[in-house]
């Protein structure tokens, strides 16, 4: 019959708790990195500015009146040209264009510390 201590007990519970959390974080989406908005530029230089050029987003009457508007458009768009693109991408594009265009304050969930 084996002897377990409480010590060796504890190790290897460490230890297989320290490689569940490993195989867990592998699964895991990470967490998400502030939008990138020279990758918005790319994105909207691709999928939008054939139809859109500066006269939309500098125009005097404009449709959005913040951020969340500016995404709620491009989201929009996005779903009507059918792009389907992902979260951060439509994050990625909103920034470019805030960051170009509107100059709404920018959420930490999209920006984090870096504003531009």
């Amino acid at each position: 019959m084996l002897r377990w201590g409480w010590g060796r007990i504890a190790a290897r519970f460490a230890g297989w708790i320290a490689i569940g959390l490993g195989l867990l974080a592998c699964g895991m989406p990470a967490i998400a990195a502030p939008a990138d908005a020279a990758r918005g530029r790319a994105l909207y230089e691709t999928r939008c500015g054939g139809c859109h050029e500066r006269s939309v987003h500098a125009r005097g009457a404009r449709s959005a009146k913040s951020f969340a508007q500016v995404r709620a458009w491009v989201a929009h768009w996005d779903r009507q040209t059918g792009s389907l693109w992902r979260d951060d991408e439509i994050d990625a594009v909103t920034r470019y264009l805030n960051d170009r265009y509107y100059r709404f304050p920018c959420p930490d969930e999209v920006c984090g510390t870096d504003r531009g």
